[in-house]
């Protein structure tokens, strides 16, 4: 097997080797262990050459964060901040960045009603470690000039609906993307960015309470 770049070992929520590390490991529990993996779910990735890593992690970060069943803070609000400091990272914020990224793990760790907080921040902390000459190249020079090629398979979520602005009512409270900040962003004058968000299906009761809370009655799910 080509270990490329590294190699994740356990699925998202596991962690990764460096290639010198894949390289010499064997598929067993104990030679994992040995070289600080694991193989939990007995998912083994490696990522190729061509591939921006920071890149690969923080696509898998974000579906991470958006897998919340919404139960803890930790979970529901800590991910996706988490993962907001981390695209900072990636686009070149420095020093300040990544102590925020580190910040944010050290919130959710051992926080939340269940393990997947946990698991999501390891999978982050990993990546910083094994891919640290990416990390400086993005902290400090804006970028290791690889594309992200999305070679880290994620699920195909199908849509449940959409929510829809009726421009003619919308006044710009801005209460909408408080409920429902993984669809509704907003442009700086306080309007929506787009007319029609697709909403995935485990939010659509977060959409429901959006909807609910628009005072313009601007809102509607179709």
């Amino acid at each position: 097997m080509d270990v490329g770049q590294g190699v994740l070992v356990g699925g998202y929520h596991g962690k990764w080797l460096t290639a010198e590390a894949a390289a010499r490991a064997l598929v067993s529990r104990q030679s994992m262990q040995s070289l600080g993996g694991a193989l939990g779910a007995g998912a083994v990735l490696p990522l190729p050459a061509t591939t921006c890593p920071l890149g690969e992690v923080l696509r898998i970060a974000g579906w991470l964060a958006e897998e919340t069943a919404g139960q803890c803070g930790p979970c529901y609000l800590g991910l996706p901040a988490l993962v907001k400091a981390l695209e900072e990272v990636v686009r070149g914020g420095g020093r300040a960045a990544l102590e925020l990224v580190e910040n944010r793990m050290r919130a959710v760790t051992k926080r939340g009603a269940c393990s997947h907080p946990d698991a999501a921040s390891r999978f982050v902390a990993s990546a910083l470690e094994v891919f640290d000459d990416d990390l400086q190249l993005h902290s400090y020079q804006r970028g290791c000039g690889r594309p992200v090629q999305d070679v880290l398979p994620l699920p195909v979520v199908e849509s449940a609906g959409s929510i829809v602005v009726d421009w003619t009512l919308c006044e710009a409270h801005g209460l909408c993307t408080s409920v429902l900040p993984e669809v509704i962003s907003l442009e700086a004058d306080g309007f929506p960015a787009a007319g029609v968000m697709p909403v995935p299906p485990q939010l659509l009761q977060q959409a429901a309470r959006a909807v609910d809370r628009c005072p313009a009655l601007a809102l509607r799910i179709q």
